[in-house]
């Protein structure tokens, strides 16, 4: 059961993260105080050997897959808006959190991740990544202050990135990404949300045209990924827990997915403990493709979301 208190609270950091990075915008001329801020100079020169022992295990109940990420979605002007999960397994009515003419609008946003780095099934943090490179780290400290922290600049090397959740082992939620010649790389979160040197995973990610994923898809507690191919088949990479190789060997889950044009995991929309995925079609219309727990038939049928999902350039 979801607790009004508990749907508040969601909401209310969602807002408060995106205000704070917003104004963040404000006093910055196309992000570039980003991307200017002390931080690593490069994130292709964070290159090590992978260590797991970067963060330590939850302790109590622990959520390897969050029940309660707010869907946003940002419009080509900039403007953002904001889909609460409801307790039916779909997302209720957009709030609309930033106009497009506002100071500080998200124009200048590529990429964006939420994060549940406490492992309490609520989302306390978001990276955001800006077309110049810059990646930020938004998030609530302590004394319940909303905050941004400049990571590093550089992160323009890379045609994708997402934070599908823990995958070297520890509790805060790892960075995946792929540069343009198709490597793909994790890069360990610490706590406060900065990363350890990138380790190198392995070639051939650039057949892949979407990569998507929010938790546990298999039921084992680690956090699983899906890859689309150019030819519209979807891939099951089933996570290890070993940031040294944190990906079995794939596994077809089945063709047609091209229909789709934009991917997107915002973790356990029904509250079953299994991660889902969003799938949006040509029209605009988004599908909840809720998670079995099976690695060999991972989603049930889809279901429509409430609403048109077609004029965003981007969700997270």
């Amino acid at each position: 059961m979801i607790l009004p208190f508990g749907r508040r609270r969601g909401r209310t950091l969602a807002r408060l993260a995106a205000v704070a990075l917003a104004t963040t915008l404000a006093g910055s001329t196309a992000a570039t105080a980003l991307a200017d801020s002390p931080a690593p100079s490069d994130a292709s020169r964070l290159t090590a050997v992978a260590t797991p022992e970067h963060g330590k295990a939850a302790a109590g109940t622990v959520y390897y897959t969050p029940f309660f990420f707010v869907l946003d979605g940002v419009e080509r002007d900039g403007s953002l808006f904001m889909y609460a999960p409801d307790r039916t397994g779909n997302f209720g009515p957009r709030d609309k959190i930033f106009d497009g003419d506002d100071i500080g609008d998200f124009t200048y946003l590529k990429a964006a991740a939420q994060v549940d780095n406490d492992k309490d099934g609520y989302g306390d943090a978001t990276y955001y990544w800006m077309n110049n490179g810059a990646l930020s780290y938004t998030y609530t400290d302590a004394d319940g202050m909303v905050k941004t922290r400049a990571i590093g600049g550089g992160w323009q090397i890379y045609s994708k990135v997402l934070s599908p959740g823990t995958v070297g082992g520890a509790k805060e939620s790892d960075i995946l990404a792929v540069d343009k010649a198709g490597v793909l790389w994790v890069y360990l979160a610490r706590p406060d949300g900065t990363v350890t040197p990138r380790i190198r995973v392995g070639a051939g990610w650039g057949g892949y045209t979407q990569l998507a994923g929010q938790g546990d898809l298999t039921g084992d507690g680690r956090a699983d990924i899906v890859a689309k191919d150019k030819a519209g088949v979807l891939w099951l990479y089933k996570g290890t827990g070993d940031p040294k190789a944190p990906f079995a060997s794939r596994k077809k889950i089945g063709g047609g997915w091209n229909s789709y044009n934009y991917l997107h995991s915002s973790g356990d929309v029904n509250r079953d403990g299994i991660a889902d995925l969003l799938a949006r079609a040509g029209n605009g219309t988004l599908y909840i493709y809720q998670g079995t727990g099976k690695e060999s038939a991972p989603y049930a049928k889809p279901v429509k979301a409430h609403g048109s999902f077609g004029s965003y350039r981007l969700m997270f």
